[in-house]
């Protein structure tokens, strides 16, 4: 357990875009009543970072007497908190702000003496120095003697280790003068790394699951991802993903269950597919035995294209017919 369980409060807190967001779509108390909340929570734990699993929200939710929906709508859908889904943790940049500074400062604090004590004053010596002018002791002479045998002998020792030193690199500088020749990882495009996310299978299930999107995220996803870049590309999000981890963690934000950008996503979605209907033609096209059929008709290898998508091929007249 950590000693002094607090953490700075700024006064401009409000002023956050984020949180006036927040603000603006909930009920302002509550909301920013459940932000500290689990801000406090966070700090009581080991790297402020804690467990966001549905059923510890929901104990939360029920000890603190607030609606377990607003609890997840603060976490999920504004921005206020990093999501790790893979890990199912949560912590805050905020509070990983303030404490930074907090913990430097009471660093500086204990090197300056203020939580330490004073420095131990060192022991003064018994002998009278030779630097008085009297007469030097015995013991003086004899250490002076010792000290010169040293210092010739630390010399050669000196001499040879540089020597060494030179002629036998470290195993050390020889990794870092190799580690420096490597080559470096590229950095991809964001739109690459949406893109990469179809590859995660774990994680899109897992993501899919609490979108409460169900079938159409299972049978739409690269449909999905394509939305989703429409979306960064319309807030000019996309400098801030340099990372598959960022990619993720903005991406689970986006399709949280009961989130305004997920309820967009489900309408755009299915206006999309609908459009996609629409224009298909050949939807009650069958393939049998490697002939065309239209509702049961045959249609002859030679046919032009369907003019639309009531049109049914008349065999007397050999054309397209209503």
């Amino acid at each position: 357990m950590k000693k002094d369980q607090y953490f700075n409060l700024e006064v401009n807190l409000l002023n956050d875009d984020n949180i006036a967001c927040m603000m603006s779509e909930m009920n302002a108390a509550e909301a920013l009543g459940i932000y500290v909340m689990l801000l406090l929570h966070l700090r009581t734990k080991d790297a402020y970072e804690a467990s966001c699993k549905p059923v510890l929200l929901k104990a939360m939710a029920r000890r603190y007497d607030v609606d377990e929906v607003a609890v997840e709508r603060v976490l999920r859908e504004f921005d206020l908190f990093e999501l790790d889904e893979e890990r199912q943790m949560f912590r805050s940049s905020y509070l990983d702000r303030v404490m930074k500074s907090l913990e430097e400062k009471r660093k500086m604090d204990i090197e300056n003496g203020k939580k330490g004590g004073r420095p131990k004053k060192v022991a003064k010596s018994a002998e009278t120095p030779v630097s008085k002018g009297r007469k030097p002791t015995e013991n003086q002479k004899r250490r002076e003697e010792e000290s010169k045998e040293e210092e010739s002998k630390g010399s050669v020792s000196v001499v040879n280790n540089n020597r060494s030193n030179i002629e036998t690199p470290s195993l050390v500088s020889r990794l870092a003068d190799e580690g420096n020749h490597g080559p470096l990882q590229p950095v991809l495009p964001w739109e690459k790394l949406v893109d990469q996310l179809s590859t995660f299978q774990s994680y899109m299930e897992l993501a899919g699951q609490h979108s409460g999107l169900g079938k159409l995220f299972v049978d739409h996803q690269k449909l999905i991802l394509e939305i989703f870049k429409k979306h960064i590309r319309l807030y000019d999000k996309g400098a801030g993903l340099l990372f598959p981890e960022d990619v993720k963690r903005y991406f689970s934000n986006y399709i949280a269950a009961g989130s305004v950008t997920c309820r967009t996503l489900r309408e755009t979605l299915l206006k999309e597919l609908e459009n996609t209907v629409d224009k298909d033609v050949s939807r009650f096209e069958s393939v049998v035995d490697g002939r065309r059929t239209y509702l049961g008709h045959l249609i002859p290898v030679d046919a032009p294209p369907r003019p639309d998508a009531s049109a049914v091929w008349d065999d007397v007249k050999k054309r397209w017919a209503h």
